[in-house]
């Protein structure tokens, strides 16, 4: 097993471990009814039964006890009374008290019997707890079936423990397993000694377990038999189970990209599927592990719901696996990569009051120091309070933060280069360089300037020269040669 499937088993683990803890709070108040005795109590004369009931809650004075004949179809109680309780006294972080039951055979008669305990509280669901006790001269045997329970799931293999017993050594248990269509079909056929339908059969000879294979059952309802028989007749025990020997098909919907500081990516796995049984009796775990960090723990784990909310704080590549697990415990698992980009800052540079932009010159108004702010930058909005400034003169790093007074750097020519680089959390950045010109810095006379004053001083000297010309009398004209 490779360290990433480790961590994720783990997570599932402690995920799973917590769920008993969530029912028992959910239940109420933590309760546990005993007896002094064990199973098989033989009386043949009055004789008191004791036990004691240890509670977080004090118990009603409507607790009773009642005393049933298994053997008989009748629902209704051989006898019964109410439960006389003692002084309670701490017991942990409980109370414990002691309690006493006095059981007359004459009341009776002969029977395989047993005595059920049932204390109620106020507002709350009642505990019960039984003993099975031979009274008189009894015939017959005793069943008290603990596994398996109503509506519980099996794989693979289910166990059937209990206790029973008989005044008779020829005595047996059977267990079978019987298909049924649904719920309500369930329990409604008693298996018949002998058949096939019986898997395994051991002697009746107090506690029981043993563990019958449903592996090559197919997933659906059915019906677990506990049957227990002598020569006066068969006990049976009949509660419907679930065997579900197929693993569910867990699937994720939803987006695999986002970018920094987006809304929460949102992930759905009610499309997974237990086959047989659906959807209702899943349970999901969600995992989130950071792949830039192979081998670290799980960043999130969350339990329970179908649903999957991931935030967007943080960017980089991270590996989201859901864990679906069945009623049996069976799992599958699938992970996707969701891709968190980065988004890098925009920056705002305003220098001397004045919003400016990358590439432009700025002379600064008198003075001896100017106000440079970047502090407006834009970045996604889990970065943008958290963003850093770095200030350059000419490449050369002066000040940090985004809000500074700016002064002339002494030996510094009249026009300098200022960059602000502006850095998020993931060293994504931007930046502005700008040209800074000193209030006092002179420009040299432009070469268009000079070539315009040169152009004019030529005219006009051209113009005074012709008119100078003009003023000096008539030219001399060109005579022809007399003639001889």
């Amino acid at each position: 097993m490779n360290r990433k499937t480790l961590l994720v088993a783990l997570a599932t683990a402690l995920a799973l471990a917590a769920i008993p803890n969530v029912v028992s709070a959910e239940d109420g108040e933590a309760s546990f009814l005993g007896f002094d005795d064990d199973n098989g109590v033989y009386i043949s004369e009055l004789t008191s039964i004791t036990g004691f009931l240890v509670s977080s809650a004090e118990p009603s004075t409507d607790s009773t006890w009642s005393v049933f004949d298994q053997s008989l179809e009748e629902t209704n109680p051989l006898g019964s009374g109410m439960i006389s309780f003692g002084d309670p006294h701490q017991y942990g972080n409980f109370m414990k008290w002691p309690w006493e039951v006095a059981i007359e055979p004459d009341d009776f008669g002969n029977c395989s019997c047993v005595l059920q305990m049932a204390v109620s509280y106020e507002n709350q669901s009642s505990i019960t707890s039984n003993l099975a006790i031979f009274i008189g001269n009894p015939s017959g045997a005793i069943l008290l079936s603990e596994d398996p329970s109503d509506d519980s799931w099996a794989r693979g293999e289910i166990e059937f423990s209990g206790w029973s017993d008989s005044s008779e050594s020829s005595a047996t248990l059977g267990f079978s397993v019987r298909p049924a269509g649904s719920l309500t079909e369930t329990c409604q056929e008693t298996p018949e000694a002998g058949t096939s339908s019986y898997l395994l059969t051991t002697p009746a000879t107090g506690p029981y377990s043993s563990m019958v294979d449903v592996s090559e059952f197919s997933d659906g309802w059915y019906s677990a038999w506990t049957s227990t028989t002598s020569e006066t007749g068969t006990l049976n025990h009949c509660a419907p189970i679930r065997i579900d020997n197929s693993p569910p098909v867990s699937v994720i919907s939803g987006s695999s990209e986002a970018q920094e500081g987006d809304e929460v990516i949102l992930f759905d796995g009610g499309s997974s599927d237990d086959g047989y049984w659906g959807k209702g009796d899943l349970f999901h775990i969600w995992t989130v592990l950071d792949k830039s960090r192979p081998g670290s723990a799980p960043i999130s784990v969350n339990q329970g719901e179908s649903t999957f909310s991931m935030e967007t704080h943080t960017s980089g590549e991270f590996e989201i696996t859901l864990r679906v697990v069945d009623g049996s415990g069976l799992y599958s698992s699938t992970s996707r990569t969701v891709s968190i980009t980065n988004v890098v800052p925009s920056v705002k540079l305003v220098v001397d009051g004045k919003s400016v932009v990358h590439g432009e010159s700025i002379r600064l108004s008198s003075g001896s120091s100017w106000g440079i702010d970047a502090s407006e930058s834009m970045d996604s909005s889990n970065d943008v309070n958290g963003l850093r400034c770095v200030w350059k003169i000419d490449n050369n790093p002066v000040y940090e933060g985004c809000q500074r007074s700016f002064s002339w750097p002494e030996n510094e020519s009249q026009k300098i280069i200022l960059t602000v680089e502006v850095i998020d959390d993931d060293d994504e950045y931007s930046f502005i360089s700008v040209e800074l010109v000193h209030p006092d810095y002179s420009d040299d006379l432009p070469l268009g300037l000079i070539v315009l004053v040169v152009s004019a001083a030529f005219l006009a000297s051209a113009i005074v020269f012709r008119r100078n010309s003009s003023s000096g009398g008539d030219i001399p004209k060109w005579q022809p040669d007399e003639q001889n």
